[in-house]
């Protein structure tokens, strides 16, 4: 590629309910121009990462992280109409039931299965954000990825790097993709952004009934920032898909979710 011709984006990578318990498990990407991911302009909210700690797991309704969590789409706000987002709703406990008509060939079903989950369905995610951009709109990407053993294990950054190239190149597609690397917990922004979308939409998506304290910490925060229209900017660039038990991806109406999830709070959003 020559480089005159060339655009950089920045691919975050994350994953949010991983064990077969938990009511949504969902993995997603964010990808956005370096150019503007890294203008001088969002300093600040590259800074977020030194004064707060952003996991949305942990949230519990805790001020200082609530805080944090407000300034960080406070400041990603300009940031969200150059961003895409692709998200994928599956189920592990699903793929591992399927994964039983390979049980003579593998020691453990769990293996293929989670062989899918955490090298596949992470392809499959950042393909998606970097096809179709025709062969005048050529782009590198840098894909960054939270830490993890589970990607680790499976040598994640370059069977996904080499397998992401050769989607490129037998497809026609215009991309490379030329980093691949691991980020901690805390030390990339785009990647705690991504952690937090995810628990967002997964709580969305669950809408619960009757939420423990946290939960509903989780709920107040995240009604509140639909009702500041903080979160909405984000989500209609997002692409939502469910991996149903016919191995297909079928697309998620992420507004319709939005709309029932704001119903059944209706009170509490009206209160903000």
């Amino acid at each position: 590629m020559k480089r005159s011709k060339t655009t950089d984006l920045i691919i975050c990578f994350d994953e949010s309910g991983k064990q077969s318990s938990d009511p949504i498990q969902l993995m997603g990407a964010l990808c956005v121009p370096s150019s503007i991911y890294y203008h001088s302009d969002f300093n600040p909210l590259h800074q977020l990462n030194q004064e707060y700690e952003f996991h949305w797991t942990e949230y519990g309704g805790y001020s200082k992280t609530r805080i944090g969590i407000e300034k960080l789409f406070d400041l990603a706000l300009p940031l969200a109409p150059y961003t895409q987002m692709n998200f994928i709703n599956y189920s592990k406990s699903a793929l591992e039931l399927q994964a039983g008509v390979f049980s003579d060939i593998y020691d453990s079903k769990q293996t293929i299965a989670s062989d899918t989950i955490y090298t596949k369905l992470p392809e499959r995610i950042c393909y998606g954000l970097l096809r179709g951009y025709g062969e005048h709109n050529q782009v590198q990407a840098k894909i960054l990825v939270e830490d993890a053993t589970e990607y680790r294990s499976k040598d994640l950054a370059n069977r996904m790097q080499h397998a992401l190239n050769i989607h490129s190149l037998y497809r026609g597609e215009s991309f490379i993709i030329n980093e691949f690397d691991y980020r901690a917990k805390g030390e990339e922004v785009g990647v705690e952004m991504v952690d937090l979308l995810l628990g967002m939409v997964g709580l969305i998506l669950n809408n619960p009934i009757n939420p423990g304290r946290k939960r509903k910490a989780k709920i107040t925060l995240t009604l509140k920032l639909l009702k500041c229209n903080k979160l909405q900017p984000f989500l209609k660039n997002l692409r939502l898909f469910q991996l149903k038990n016919s191995n297909r991806l079928i697309e998620m109406n992420i507004e319709a979710s939005v709309k029932l999830f704001i119903a059944r709070n209706y009170g509490e959003f009206l209160s903000l």
